[in-house]
């Protein structure tokens, strides 16, 4: 695995620790997310986002595979939380692929794995 950019690891990091605040310093005033089919733009609507989707919920990730390609950063992790798992597989793997400009997270893609 390589050494993530600081803002991916503030991603992970600070959903595991519970901190929405700093979550949302990892990314970009205008930064996009499609989170599967859903798209958000914006601190404001990626807020809304991680409260109801990430952090209402307590999710917990752990990275179990990253790179880099293209000017992007992969990360596989493995998601647990308070959430309905009834149908996924276990692990419950998620793909992330990140676009920084500035450092900051641009652009982030949430796939199942």
């Amino acid at each position: 695995m390589i050494q993530l950019p600081q803002s991916v690891n503030i991603y992970f990091y600070s959903v595991n620790d519970g901190e929405p605040y700093k979550f949302l310093t990892a990314f970009d005033e205008h930064a996009y997310v499609r989170d599967n089919r859903r798209e958000f733009n914006g601190k404001d609507a990626i807020a809304n986002w991680s409260k109801t989707e990430i952090f209402d919920v307590k999710v917990q990730y752990e990275i179990t595979n990253a790179w880099e390609q293209d000017d992007h950063y992969f990360v596989t992790a493995s998601v647990d939380g308070e959430f309905d798992k009834t149908n996924l597989p276990d692990p419950f793997l998620m793909k992330h692929k990140f676009k920084l400009i500035n450092g900051q997270i641009k652009e982030l893609y949430v796939t199942f794995a």
